[in-house]
């Protein structure tokens, strides 16, 4: 028999896999016939799981199920050009037959031709070249960067996981901690959130303060530690400070610390570590700001073409990432996610000027080291919106901006209010939570955080936002 009729004699006597094994081939000669220079042609159109045993295409899928996850494969390619084998895992688990792991995943879609890689901690990730799979995890670093901006630094972690579907949680961890470290995690009203350090509404005198009580511990000889800064910055500012401004995480607050440090005691090197030695996408992160048109020489008022059509362009409105597109202002990356009709996007690689797009313009003024074009320029964070007063809480205290935009968020959220009015008719929270994705702590959590919205705007005599859902 031909190779493709001994496949398909396999496939049909043994679909739960074949050893090659001496023992287990004479096992197997007795249900279909083949000589002993077929193995290694059997051997090249089939795969090996972690087991040991190797499989066919259609041991693990048949063709309807095979059709629907391969649509949804490249759904994400052409749109984000990457995604988790992790993610489409645990997406199809229940169709997949004989994949019992993100691995067994990974090395089914190599066996298709797709191509994967490995990066770090965040596992296997199936990309579409170019540019390489480190490039396309940038952009989607700059991209969870630039969300952040716009929300003055503080997203919840499922408002990410939901704009991003084809990223595992571990891959957006490993984006995080390697891409963004100027990013940190905060329960904010019990939530998980991403916030930048950037956008933490710091004391004025943080710097000043800090620098004393640094120099202080120098002379009397005692360690820098967090315990020993998080008790004399407590006692300086009398309150819980680590508490009162989310910094839980010991790594972040040391980085906080040693960024307002202005003293002269070389005593902060030490506790910068390297996270990922010798790996090439954290020395990438180290050196690289979010890209900015002053960054790669495109200057305001140049004129930038629609990657997909040449008659759609926008002007450069200020030296950041601001366009002028239909007489209105946008992010580059809104506006290129409004033209493609998509979830996400980096705006940077949709756009062309000077017949490279934004992105291969950055990548090339890299690569070539050109610094009078390419400027590492640093940002401003962006400022906290001044309120009308002090918000005052439940326990008669100032809120912190990052704890009312929490509570103000679920108060205004129209699917947050379909839940509590689903609740109050009786359905479950685990009901809700099941069909949304989310955690039955979560739930409760954004229906706690609307309940206290309401209560804390009665407190300061506020007139609620609708939270309608329409």
């Amino acid at each position: 028999m031909k190779t493709a009729e001994l496949l398909a004699a396999l496939a049909a006597e043994c679909p739960n896999g074949i050893s090659f094994d001496p023992m287990a081939v004479r096992l197997l000669r007795q249900k279909v016939q083949f000589e002993d220079w077929q193995v290694e042609d059997l051997k090249a159109e089939m795969f090996q799981l972690g087991n040991g045993l190797w499989f066919t295409r259609e041991m693990i899928l048949d063709d309807e199920s095979q059709l629907v996850i391969e649509e949804q494969a490249i759904e994400w390619l052409l749109e984000h050009g990457c995604f988790s084998v992790e993610r489409l895992f645990k997406h199809f688990f229940s169709i997949f037959r004989h994949i019992a792991s993100p691995e067994d995943c990974a090395a089914y879609w190599r066996y298709l031709d797709f191509r994967v890689s490995e990066w770090g901690n965040a596992g296997d990730f199936c990309y579409l070249p170019p540019p390489n799979l480190d490039d396309h995890l940038v952009a989607i670093s700059e991209t969870i960067s630039e969300w952040l901006e716009g929300e003055n630094g503080m997203l919840a972690f499922n408002e990410i996981e939901q704009e991003l579907p084809h990223l595992s949680a571990d891959a957006l961890e490993s984006i995080r901690a390697l891409l963004l470290p100027e990013v940190y995690v905060a329960k904010i009203g019990g939530v998980p959130c991403w916030c930048s350090t950037e956008a933490i509404p710091l004391p004025e005198d943080f710097s000043e303060k800090m620098t004393t009580v640094v120099d202080t511990l120098v002379v009397l000889g005692k360690r820098v530690s967090v315990a020993n800064l998080e008790f004399a910055l407590n006692l300086f500012y009398r309150t819980h400070f680590r508490e009162e401004y989310a910094l839980q995480d010991k790594d972040t607050f040391m980085r906080i610390c040693a960024k307002h440090y202005q003293g002269k005691n070389k005593i902060f090197s030490s506790n910068k570590k390297a996270g990922a030695s010798g790996n090439a996408v954290a020395r990438l992160s180290k050196r690289r700001p979010n890209t900015r048109f002053c960054n790669i020489g495109v200057p305001v008022g140049a004129e930038l073409f629609f990657i997909n059509d040449n008659n759609i362009r926008c002007t450069v409105h200020d030296k950041f990432n601001q366009v002028e597109y239909d007489g209105k202002v946008w992010a580059i990356s809104k506006l290129a996610i409004h033209l493609l009709g998509v979830s996400s996007a980096n705006g940077f690689c949709h756009f062309i000027y000077e017949d490279e797009t934004l992105w291969e313009r950055r990548l090339r003024l890299e690569r070539t080291g050109n610094k009078d074009d390419y400027q590492n320029v640093r940002v401003l964070p962006i400022e906290e919106e001044e309120m009308e007063g002090e918000i005052i809480g439940l326990e008669g205290r100032p809120l912190m901006p990052s704890t009312w935009r929490t509570f103000k968020s679920a108060g205004t959220n129209p699917n947050v209010a379909e839940w509590a009015m689903r609740l109050e008719h009786g359905e479950s929270e685990e009901n809700i939570a099941q069909e949304n994705g989310l955690m039955v702590s979560t739930v409760k959590e954004y229906i706690k955080n609307r309940r206290r919205y309401f209560d804390v705007c009665e407190k300061n005599g506020i007139v609620p936002e609708s939270s309608q859902n329409v």
